[in-house]
């Protein structure tokens, strides 16, 4: 009688969770409630020989394999995207080694708050990536992963140097720039297609001894569509403007029915901001009083507490966080929106934002601009928006205990609609409402087709598998993998 996948898993030194645990809930859920998906197991791995045994374990029983670094997908696929998935859990592994050349060696759980401090703690080194203290590295540095300083340093992502991966055929290997190149390609944008970092190796900076932290509101701007509409283009304006704006302006913009605000960062000092960049911005919008101003000279330490928002910025392994939203994003190349597209924007959101049936909140990340290091790379990697200016992220939410109404979907999309066809999106907000091929075509661009190839040579068993994953093509041009609901058939655990 063939050997049982619960037999397989009883007989080998891994742990794993599965239905028949206790703390299986807790093991098994999701970080967005409102897209549920069940693995068939949660495999927690100590070892990166137990990474490459789970690999080839979870494959022989015919089951799909995702990665989970901190779980926080908003379309679920750190679960797999759908039921029956088995799950590698990457929480065991912590390690934060950094050398003296200031490369830092990070295991595939870690989390960004533990980086950040470690790193500093060891050797007053930093550096860029979000904010939310709680997100894994693994999701995060390889679909991109912006941060305040990304424009002086680059996103998360072009701070990588080295990866060490477990591929689908369970051999772990080292991709770069100089060894196994087109993996080092396919991982630094799609890598839950391609195989599970379990280690990876980034470049840090010396971290800044003085920093401001900036936060500007301009209370008249939401007042009406024509005030909206003025100020954004006059933030638009200001830049593109390079004898303001250089790579040290860092800058998220926060829009709701009755807010303008932006929060950033610039390396330097205040007077420096003050007297340089400052009057630039504040040229492009009215004197009248309505524009407040607040700098902080900051450390870095200062600094990491600021972005993460009081939040603790050592959050521990077994840390779990539920919420209820549905989001969508936009990828606004350079130079950015046209004014018949921003009025088309604000008109759109001035006419649903007050009447909203969810909460919500419109954060929009400048990736290009003046001087950004974000636009200027030119490495050879699968992450599909080197062209942007802005990344518009709509993201609505409701108390987890209810249901997500329809018409906040409606709201999110119209939202995201209003900006035009022409953007892409970004899969660090992966959002489960598009199908496959939309979803592939908006996240990786141009770049899609030869990520189609490599999977096709890495991963032609498609192991690496979720709703929105890259797919090979048969010889037709079809996708060999699609087929009714895309959900996989479980092994039926039982003793």
């Amino acid at each position: 009688m063939a050997e049982t996948m619960l037999e397989w898993l009883s007989s080998s030194d891994i742990e794993f969770k599965t239905v028949l645990d206790e703390d299986w809930g807790f093991y098994s859920s999701t970080y967005n409630v409102r897209v549920p998906a069940t693995p068939e197991v949660v495999i927690l791995p100590a070892t990166i020989d137990e990474v490459s045994r789970s690999v080839l374990f979870a494959a022989s029983f015919g089951l799909k394999v995702q990665a989970r670094s901190g779980g926080h997908s908003y379309a679920s696929h750190s679960n797999g995207g759908v039921d029956g998935a088995a799950v590698i859990d990457l929480r065991k592994f912590q390690d934060i080694v950094l050398d003296d050349d200031g490369i830092v060696r990070v295991g595939g759980g870690v989390r960004l708050g533990k980086l950040a401090t470690t790193i500093f703690e060891q050797g007053g080194r930093a550096l860029a990536h979000g904010h939310c203290p709680a997100v894994g590295v693994g999701g995060h540095f390889t679909h991109g992963g912006f941060g305040l300083m990304s424009r002086a340093w680059g996103l998360a992502m072009d701070q990588i140097t080295k990866l060490q991966v477990v591929t689908a055929d369970g051999r772990v290997v080292t991709a770069s720039e100089s060894e196994n190149q087109e993996l080092f390609m396919a991982m630094r944008g799609a890598a839950d297609s391609f195989g599970i970092v379990v280690n990876f190796y980034l470049r840090t900076q010396l971290a800044p001894k003085s920093i401001v932290y900036l936060t500007i509101d301009d209370e008249q701007a939401m007042k009406s569509v024509g005030n909206a509409v003025a100020a954004f283009e006059r933030l638009q304006k200001f830049v593109n403007n390079e004898r303001f704006v250089d790579e040290g302006l860092g800058i998220v913009v926060f829009l709701a029915h009755c807010r303008f605000t932006l929060h950033g960062t610039y390396l330097g000092d205040v007077e420096d901001f003050a007297s340089v960049i400052l009057p630039g911005l504040l040229l492009e919008f009215p004197r009248d009083g309505a524009i407040k101003v607040e700098l902080r000279q900051v450390d870095w330490p200062m600094l990491l507490r600021l972005m993460a928002g009081g939040a603790d910025l050592d959050v521990s392994p077994r840390y779990a966080e539920h919420r209820m939203f549905f989001a969508k994003s936009a990828t606004v190349s350079q130079p950015g929106l046209s004014r018949e597209a921003i009025e088309n924007y604000f008109g759109n959101l001035f006419q649903g934002g007050r009447a909203a049936v969810i909460g919500y909140f419109i954060g929009i990340q400048l990736l290009g601009g003046c001087g950004s290091r974000i636009t200027a790379n030119t490495t050879d990697d699968s992450f599909g928006h080197r062209d942007a200016l802005w990344i518009f992220q709509h993201y609505g939410f409701v108390d987890d205990k209810v249901e997500f109404p329809e018409e906040g979907i409606w709201f999110v999309e119209d939202l995201n609609d209003a900006l035009g066809p022409e953007h892409g999106a970004s899969n660090n907000y992966a959002d489960p409402s598009l199908k496959r091929d939309e979803a592939l075509k908006l996240y990786y661009g141009m770049k899609l087709e030869r990520l189609i190839e490599l999977k096709a040579r890495f991963d032609p068993q498609d192991v690496f598998s979720h709703p929105q994953s890259v797919r090979k093509l048969s010889v037709s041009g079809a996708d060999v993998n699609e087929g009714g609901d895309g959900r996989m058939a479980t092994n039926g655990i039982s003793r």
